[in-house]
């Protein structure tokens, strides 16, 4: 009995290890984007060279998560993801150029692609712990 509980213990233990080791770079990229997201929120106009490179950081994970995605087949991620870079993109153009109603919209775009991407594939597993559905 002990070694079967040992032994179901083991496999739990590496299967957790494995799901988290897959999805290394992944939560890599979505902290990136949360912190340069918090970044350009808290900034009043979100133009200028700050603000424009938060939005080509915001880009750059965005291009990531489109292959990560198109790698699990899931054409409404891959969607919501080139929304969010072309979204991105956008907001480091009118942070470059001054235009701040332009980056407020362009950002609210990316926080909208974000949480649509959340809703259909996070799952909640904990307090402030997440896994992909």
């Amino acid at each position: 009995m002990q070694i079967w509980k040992m032994t179901s213990l083991l496999c739990l233990a590496a299967g957790m290890a494995v799901v988290a080791e897959e999805n290394t770079e992944f939560v890599g990229w979505m902290k990136a984007t949360k912190t340069a997201t918090d970044d350009l929120k808290k900034m009043e106009q979100k133009t200028g060279e700050q603000a424009a490179r938060r939005a080509e950081r915001i880009g750059s994970a965005y291009e990531n998560m489109i292959a990560y995605w198109r790698q699990r087949n899931a054409t409404d991620a891959v969607k919501l993801s080139e929304e969010g870079k072309a979204a991105a993109l956008e907001l480091a153009t009118a942070a470059y150029s001054g235009n701040a109603e332009k980056a407020k919209a362009s950002l609210e775009a990316v926080n909208n692609t974000c949480k649509s991407c959340h809703d259909a594939h996070r799952e909640k597993i904990a307090e402030g712990k997440y896994r992909i559905k």
